[in-house]
């Protein structure tokens, strides 16, 4: 879950993915640390966001943003149009610089 705050501003919010609408409305500094609690949330140790791009979303409008760590540890963050905007993270594993499990388009 990206945070309860922000899952109580959403409630009653009529959108395809309404936590995905909130969290593109946000400053990018905002942004960075509402993904950044996601990451935390889901166990992983990151001491800061510091860079936060959205990716797309699917057929499910499923939201995929991706959320790097100051420490250059690269997450998938899949945000879900449910409610409850149930939210999942990846660590994306790279070989090299721009090649990744996570499919991710343009720069990351």
């Amino acid at each position: 879950m990206i945070a309860g705050a922000l899952i109580a501003v959403l409630s009653g919010a009529a959108c395809a993915n309404p936590v995905h609408m909130t969290l593109a409305k946000m400053t990018q500094t905002k942004r960075k640390a509402a993904l950044g609690e996601a990451v935390t949330d889901a166990g992983i140790k990151c001491i800061g966001i510091k860079r936060a791009i959205y990716q797309g979303s699917d057929e499910r409008d499923t939201a995929l943003w991706s959320a790097r760590c100051v420490d250059g540890r690269l997450f998938a963050v899949e945000i879900d149009s449910d409610a409850q905007g149930t939210t999942r993270v990846q660590r994306c594993k790279s070989r090299k610089r721009g090649a990744s499990n996570c499919k991710f388009k343009g720069r990351f």
